[in-house]
């Protein structure tokens, strides 16, 4: 249980102050004779008995050059999934031995600053340009609107008819 420090005051007042007896200040404050000890002991080292502990410097779980590999490559691929980025991982990094699911969350997360908020606004940006890079690779197949798509066998026995690349470019790009 964590007390105010003002009540870890009044304990220390009292025992050593005005030389009340420990098992009186326990039972009037409601705090243990170990813990009147220790507040005491950090007294008589600190100067203060304040309950703030030194927080450690968190250190990141990558080195410095994956982190860095990785913010490019969460840049260069907005749409990326945890499995390709683990294979780019091993493919670069061989000793690399973290490259869990969790851990990979952890370093976007907290290494890297990236939320699934921050991820998903540029995964959804990046959707205008991937659609505009798929029309420029299908260009060079595409001759005119007469141009037919080739369905396999199977489906044309199904009674599906084949559409043209306009019918095509309008239900997918628009």
């Amino acid at each position: 249980m964590t007390f105010s420090v003002d009540l870890r005051w009044r304990a220390i007042v009292l025992v050593y102050v005005y030389n009340i007896d420990r098992s009186t200040v326990s039972s009037v404050l409601g705090v243990s004779a170990r813990s009147q000890e220790r507040w005491y002991t950090q007294f008589r080292k600190t100067g203060n008995v304040s309950s703030e502990r030194k927080k450690k410097n968190k250190t990141s779980r990558w080195p410095p050059d994956v982190c860095n590999f990785v913010k490019k490559y969460v840049t260069a691929n907005p749409c990326f999934y945890f499995e390709e980025l683990r294979e780019e991982q091993r493919a670069n990094f061989s000793d690399l031995l973290n490259i869990s699911d969790s851990s990979i969350c952890r370093a976007l997360r907290f290494d890297l600053g990236l939320t699934r908020k921050v991820l998903t606004k540029r995964a959804s940006e990046s959707i205008p340009r991937e659609r505009r890079e798929y029309v420029q690779r299908l260009l060079p197949y595409y001759c005119g609107p007469d141009q037919r798509v080739s369905l396999t066998k199977r489906r044309r026995t199904l009674g599906m008819q084949a559409m043209t690349i306009n019918q095509f470019d309008s239900r997918l790009f628009y």
